[in-house]
């Protein structure tokens, strides 16, 4: 693997170092991350929600609260259809609270994904508007593509608003009113790219806005800043780039979520073993919280995480959570088998090409599952990777796509052989005909090979800045503090130690599969910790580079620096 360590100018780093009073190192970390002006880093390390923007500057705001606002004055009918996943459900959460507030009484539905597919299609709509007289549907992460649906509702006599940030696979005339960024020209705004649940939030801050402009009295009584926990969470968990206003979201939802999480939030969290003398991070998001509430749309019961969002009750939230904690370890043996099984088809039949498409059907190959496998796959291969469970007559997955590869794009040129599809370049979501299968394979393949030449660039390693040992020490985390939360656009630094021996030998932990290791730092050691890595274990009696995450690690109540190796090498 090649490492590559960002270089920059040391007399631009010294200048924001000076002026902001901060470390050097924490001003190479921001020169990383492209932020080079003093006002733009300012911004950057103490995120504020007075840096949010208008909510009315976005497209199709005030067109959407004057519709919200007349159903409220008429005590209309609405009915909200949520995606399954964390952003969905999160949404679906904030908008509801938020109008039960204002006095309505929402419905609500989530799709179930095994028989109704994703988002407002019309098998979801059909069940939803049983639910009694609707005036108003309101559409949460999906939509943007749901023509025919839109138009069924007009004809009804039916309003519809759709708060999403997918991309349109067409341009198309549409009657109902659409809060989507990417619907416009990219102008470089702060909201460009918010989640459904960071638009959710900005929905309702204008609804509240807009009414107690009108001085109506129970605009007052709520407070916008009670839903940040769950547009944090939405927000997090979508993989959005977390710049400028998806940052100052994350950071409060985070804070909101530790200090003040609603009944169900608290539960969920006790469930995920997430201590309370432990700092939340991304990390705990993407990898506890976030995949148990998945875990439920995946297995087609979103309903129980939106009902745990909702929930008031502590009795009731914890046997949610509890059946959610359930759902996800169900989850992770469906996608263990699922994940053995893709791997294996993918090594047999497209070793030698730029992506695969591997499909099956069974007791392990769950729709809902197959995004994760996907993700595993391309990981690990190095390419894209779609994943595809078959019933009787149809292949329904997801896609996972590499550096350099825009899935939407490839799947545009493949749209022929394609009953539904949409997403992100990154990740998508289709459904084919089983007879369309092997031509969709070959066309897909050969498509990524068009735009790629076949090839793609020999996997790397960013190191942020090299250190040295005597800095590997508290202060460091603090200054890595002062760049969370990390994720999408905003990785969390790797750090790099040069010509350092082990204090140790290595010692295999848990399964065999990881071991721990220390180094000096001066006067005492610092433990360090190898996930999945046991078959390469670094030598005692050789100079090493390392290559490392540098976090908290709390234990048996206390706290103290570890070392997350994530590569080594030989010193030359």
């Amino acid at each position: 693997m090649l490492w590559v360590e960002d270089q920059h100018e040391e007399g631009p780093v010294e200048e924001i170092s000076q002026t902001l009073s901060i470390s050097k190192i924490l001003s190479k970390f921001l020169f990383s991350l492209g932020i080079n002006e003093v006002e733009s880093a300012k911004k950057f390390l103490n995120p504020k929600l007075a840096y949010l923007s208008d909510p009315f500057d976005i497209p199709g705001m005030a067109l959407a609260v004057d519709r919200i606002v007349k159903a409220i004055d008429n005590k209309e009918k609405i009915l909200l259809i949520g995606d399954y996943d964390v952003d969905g459900i999160t949404s679906t959460v904030i908008v509801k609270k938020n109008l039960i507030a204002l006095g309505l009484n929402p419905m609500h539905i989530t799709p179930k994904r095994k028989t109704e597919g994703y988002g407002l299609t019309k098998e979801v709509l059909n069940r939803g508007l049983k639910m009694g007289p609707i005036n108003l549907v309101i559409a949460l992460d999906c939509g943007t593509n749901s023509k025919e649906e839109g138009e069924s509702l007009h004809a009804r006599g039916i309003d519809l608003i759709i708060v999403d940030h997918h991309q349109a696979k067409e341009k198309f005339e549409s009657q109902s009113i659409q809060i989507n960024p990417h619907l416009h020209e990219n102008k470089g705004e702060p909201w460009r790219f918010l989640c459904t649940a960071g638009l959710a939030f900005k929905l309702v801050h204008a609804i509240l806005k807009h009414l107690r402009q009108k001085g109506v009295k129970k605009a007052f009584e709520i407070n916008p800043k009670d839903s940040l926990s769950l547009a944090g969470l939405g927000t997090i968990a979508d993989l959005v780039p977390l710049r400028d206003e998806n940052r100052i979201l994350a950071s409060f939802g985070l804070k909101y979520l530790k200090e003040k999480p609603s009944v169900g939030l608290h539960a969920l969290l006790a469930q995920a073993n997430i201590l309370s003398n432990s700092i939340l991070d991304s990390e705990d998001v993407a990898f506890k919280i976030a995949p148990r509430i998945n875990a439920c749309g995946r297995l087609d019961d979103a309903e129980v995480a939106t009902s745990l969002l909702l929930e008031t009750d502590q009795e009731k939230s914890k046997l949610l959570a509890q059946s959610m904690n359930d759902y996800n370890e169900e989850r992770k043996g469906i996608e263990s088998k699922l994940t053995e099984n893709a791997l294996q088809q993918a090594k047999n039949s497209f070793s030698n090409r730029p992506a695969a498409v591997v499909c099956g059907q069974g007791e392990y190959w769950n729709p809902g599952v197959v995004g994760i496998v996907a993700g595993k796959l391309s990981s690990s291969l190095g390419k894209p990777c779609i994943v595809l469970a078959q019933t009787d007559n149809e292949c329904k997955g997801s896609g996972r796509g590499v550096e350099g590869v825009n899935l939407v794009h490839s799947l545009a040129q493949c749209a022929k052989f394609l009953s539904h599809w949409g997403g992100h370049p990154a990740a998508v979501g289709l459904t084919l005909p089983k007879h369309n299968l092997e031509a969709f394979k070959e066309e897909f393949i050969k498509v990524v090979e068009n735009d790629t030449g076949g090839s793609f660039p020999e996997q790397s390693l960013r190191i942020a800045t090299t250190v040295k040992q005597e800095e590997v020490q508290e202060s460091l985390l603090d200054d890595l503090r002062n760049l969370a939360p990390f994720g999408q656009d905003n990785p969390e630094p790797i750090l790099a130690i040069k010509k350092i021996r082990l204090a140790n030998e290595p010692k295999k932990i848990g399964t065999g599969s990881h071991f721990r290791f220390s180094i000096h730092n001066g006067s005492s050691a610092i433990a360090g910790i190898a996930w999945n890595m046991s078959d390469r274990i670094p030598p005692t009696s050789t100079d090493l580079d390392l290559a490392f995450r540098l976090r908290w690690n709390y234990w048996n109540g206390r706290k103290n620096p570890q070392i997350i190796l994530e590569n080594w090498r030989v010193s030359n």
